[in-house]
């Protein structure tokens, strides 16, 4: 798979938000849209994906 475009933009001391377009072997495309959370307790990150394919 190969990546189209990819953004990162911060929002705050703790919150960081990537954007990533990326395509298929199909010449599909889809999006990733990843939060990345420091966490307030311990060391490291938490993160959640969102997955959305288009043409």
């Amino acid at each position: 798979m190969e990546s189209v475009y990819s953004q990162r933009i911060r929002a705050g001391k703790r919150r960081t938000y990537f954007f990533d377009v990326r395509e298929t072997r199909g010449n599909d495309y889809y999006l990733t849209i990843t939060e990345s959370r420091k966490k307030f307790d311990s060391d490291g990150y938490e993160r959640h994906k969102i997955f959305y394919g288009f043409r």
